[in-house]
């Protein structure tokens, strides 16, 4: 089978070095184009010098060859893709362009799906007869890194021409990336939106963290947390992709009781000189129903973590009067103290237990959905 011949146009780019890299060790004839010869000669023979079998060749003017390529990959500014198709538009009939537009200021996860779209519909007009397929970053990614640490990293190609995203999957799995594709706006939307880490940050103010436990089995005794932190990570507003991680300062711990909520904090219970933090890490939020979900993760305190299960009512997502995002979920559950070694008890003189070993934890926390803005801020 003849080797397929890729012209790679802006191959000194940081991630047009890291394509011809990872694409030199492919079964292809590669063709480097780049305005800068110096660091283009550089970088074939730093190629040559990783793969000495490698098939490559290289020139500084990008339109006197694509006419021998197959496939084309420019990787070039938004601001220069008019002018890069005016210079190859007569050499891409019936082959495949796979466009890497590149931006100085944001990463691609951060543009509106529209304008997305029209730079895909826009080169399928100025490079007439030729298969486009645009290829978008849908992660932050620092594409000077190699590209063994770009394996991780997630591509969206978009394209109406089904055999060219095919072929376009294939190059850029080899380059190292995991394709995802897509032939339709609505599939193209839903992927961008999904691929959007959304981060929630707790209200306190409308949030509580509260236990209780048996007394003398016969009544209960409660305490909270005043002092709390947990932050949401979720695929776009998908509530099902929830990420939850939360911390408690166990020295704010209160019972409305000072002389127990000291004894609380000793070696007796939870030993706050040592073990100051209670934590909870998420696995998996299950859907039960619209309103109901079962939450695993890993809760630790006093140095002993384990697996725990809490039932989750969700209360949807809605906006306050300042415009602020909002999504709140009640959470109850149910835990045995042993088995984070909070193992104090007493015996009564009728043999009754002081305190008992389970806990029931109940949870009510709202969270505010963190703006672009202040994400860049952070």
């Amino acid at each position: 089978m003849a080797k397929k011949t890729i012209a790679i146009i802006g191959a000194t780019e940081n991630l047009g070095a890291t394509v011809s890299k990872s694409l030199a060790n492919g079964n292809y004839r590669l063709l480097l184009f780049s305005h800068d010869k110096k660091k283009l000669k550089s970088l074939a023979k730093e190629i040559k010098e990783q793969a000495p079998f490698a098939d490559i060749d290289y020139m500084e003017c990008a339109a006197e060859a694509s006419w021998e390529a197959d496939i084309i990959i420019p990787i070039v500014s938004l601001t220069e893709e008019k002018e890069m198709a005016k210079k190859i538009d007569r050499f891409t009939n019936r082959k495949i362009v796979i466009s890497f537009s590149i931006r100085e200021d944001e990463t691609f996860n951060t543009l509106p799906s529209e304008h997305i779209l029209n730079t895909a519909e826009q080169l399928e007009y100025l490079l007439p007869g030729a298969k486009v397929v645009k290829a978008f970053s849908v992660l932050a990614t620092d594409f000077s890194q190699p590209s063994s640490a770009a394996s991780q990293k997630q591509i969206l190609l978009v394209s109406r021409d089904e055999k060219a995203l095919e072929t376009a999957s294939e190059i850029i799995r080899t380059a190292g990336f995991n394709p995802i594709v897509s032939n339709r706006l609505n599939i193209y939307k839903s992927k961008i939106n999904r691929m959007k880490t959304t981060k929630w940050i707790i209200d306190p103010t409308h949030s509580e963290i509260q236990f209780k436990v048996r007394h003398l089995m016969v009544s209960w005794v409660t305490g909270g947390f005043k002092q709390f932190n947990a932050t949401v990570e979720t695929e776009g507003d998908d509530i099902n992709t929830a990420k939850i991680h939360f911390t408690a300062d166990i020295n704010s711990i209160s019972t409305n009781n000072d002389q127990r909520d000291v004894h609380l904090r000793t070696g007796d219970f939870f030993d706050a000189e040592n073990h100051p933090q209670l934590t909870f890490e998420s696995d998996k939020l299950e859907k039960i129903d619209e309103e109901n979900y079962k939450l695993y993760g890993t809760l630790t305190m006093r140095g002993n973590s384990k697996k725990v299960a809490l039932n989750v009512e969700y209360g949807g997502i809605t906006q306050d009067p300042w415009g602020n995002t909002r999504t709140g979920f009640s959470i109850t559950g149910k835990i045995n103290r042993k088995d984070f070694g909070v193992s104090f008890g007493m015996v009564t003189e009728t043999g009754g237990a002081l305190l008992g070993y389970d806990v029931t934890i109940n949870a009510n926390v709202e969270f505010v959905k963190q703006t672009v803005a202040e994400m860049q801020a952070a």
